[in-house]
């Protein structure tokens, strides 16, 4: 028994080993000058976990993850301080408070990250760790919305980053997709979505059904794949399926995708695969979710719904990384006819960088003649082969 935790600890240790040893090496250092609110500034080498940060800007309801390659510069704005009283709770279990008489400082803040291209983007930081490296010496500072002090310090005394300045050049961006979407007489075009398949987020377009005209602003560099949804069909493209060593999932891959599906317990009777491309490090697939009756929704006997998956298989089993919402109809009506899915590869692969900021498309949404699900290699390798050609006998 004894050897056996002995063994088990070791086990732990090695693994723990290995996960830091991993995690150190996703980091990235870059040179950089860090800046703090007492006006002393540190010079060496900065990092963020996870390389990247997020900023969510309230007025547009939008979040934006920007990784460290392409931040030229942080800045940390007070967006509000006070001196807040302290409170006590009179008796346990009642709602009657008791000032104690004693104060503590809160402080709100505006993060501002600048691009390499000079254009910026301003919003409420998710909180993040930043790491700076002088002399041999590394400090731990928190870049955050909210700061609380103690109970008798004052607000000179919550110590922030005021700027973080990466010394590199850089290829980070801020650009925009726009395009005119040129569908069928009768369709009736609903919705733009980009899926940004680097950083795994998505962005809904702002869109004019009259004249299909759709704009996406605000993007950070990244490959982004648009999928559009009318009244009779979801166009889509993912350009994974042009990586090397990635290809669209023909239908014996869905089908082995389509059986670790059928295990997940969900609100729908049904999550069928629609199409999929990529590989077993990060592929993304197209599911139709169907439900028929037992909601205690009022008139919900049919619902559907759409969405496009990140997944990977890092061992036996698929796992989903990301989930994306398309669509969503409830009808009283069980009869009306599914949306059919068209691959359009004009949709798929348009990267926004410092050298293609203003990304500007005309789509013409039209049926393909290609099943979204070819089918599998084998029977396509079991065809006739024509003869070759000789010089003649």
């Amino acid at each position: 028994m004894i050897l056996r935790r002995h063994l088990l600890k070791a086990a732990c240790a090695v693994l723990a080993l290995g996960m830091v040893v991993r995690a150190t090496a996703a980091v990235e250092w870059v040179p950089a000058t860090v800046e703090l609110s007492d006006g002393s500034a540190i010079n060496g080498k900065a990092c963020l976990t996870g390389d990247s940060l997020i900023i969510h800007n309230e007025a547009q309801a939008r979040r934006y993850t920007v990784r460290t390659a392409e931040i030229a510069g942080i800045e940390t704005a007070i967006e509000k301080q006070s001196m807040e009283a302290k409170w006590i709770f009179k008796e346990s279990g009642l709602d009657d408070k008791i000032y104690t008489g004693e104060t503590f400082p809160v402080r709100y803040y505006v993060t501002t990250v600048t691009f390499h291209d000079g254009r910026r983007l301003s919003g409420h930081i998710v909180p993040k760790t930043l790491y700076v490296e002088s002399d041999g010496q590394r400090q731990r500072f928190i870049l955050r919305r909210k700061d609380e002090g103690k109970v008798g310090e004052m607000l000179d005394d919550l110590l922030y980053v005021r700027a973080v300045t990466f010394t590199e050049d850089g290829s980070g961006a801020r650009g925009t997709i726009e395009g005119t979407v040129i569908y069928a007489p009768g369709e009736k075009l609903q919705k733009v979505l980009a899926v940004n398949r680097d950083k795994l987020f998505s962005v809904v377009a702002g869109l004019n059904q009259v004249s299909g005209r759709f704009r996406i602003g605000d993007c950070t560099e990244g490959t982004y794949d648009l999928v559009i949804v009318t009244d009779r069909a979801v166009y889509v493209c993912f350009s994974r399926e042009r990586d090397e060593g990635a290809e669209r999932l023909d239908a014996d891959a869905v089908a082995q995708m389509q059986a670790w599906v059928d295990k997940l317990r969900d609100f729908f009777h049904t999550q069928k695969i629609a199409y999929a491309a990529g590989n077993e490090e990060r592929a993304f697939a197209l599911v139709m979710k169907e439900r028929r009756g037992g909601t205690t929704l009022p008139g919900a006997e049919l619902i559907r719904r759409c969405d496009v998956w990140a997944m990977h298989k890092p061992r036996d089993e698929w796992q989903i990384e990301k989930r994306f919402f398309v669509y969503r109809i409830v009808s009283e009506d069980l009869s009306p006819e599914p949306r059919r899915v068209v691959v359009l590869p004009a949709l798929g692969g348009h990267r926004v960088s410092a050298q293609a900021q203003e990304i500007d498309l005309e789509i013409r949404l039209r049926p393909t003649g290609e099943e979204p699900i070819p089918p599998p290699k084998r029977a396509e390798a079991g065809k006739p082969q024509p003869a070759e050609a000789t010089d003649g006998d």
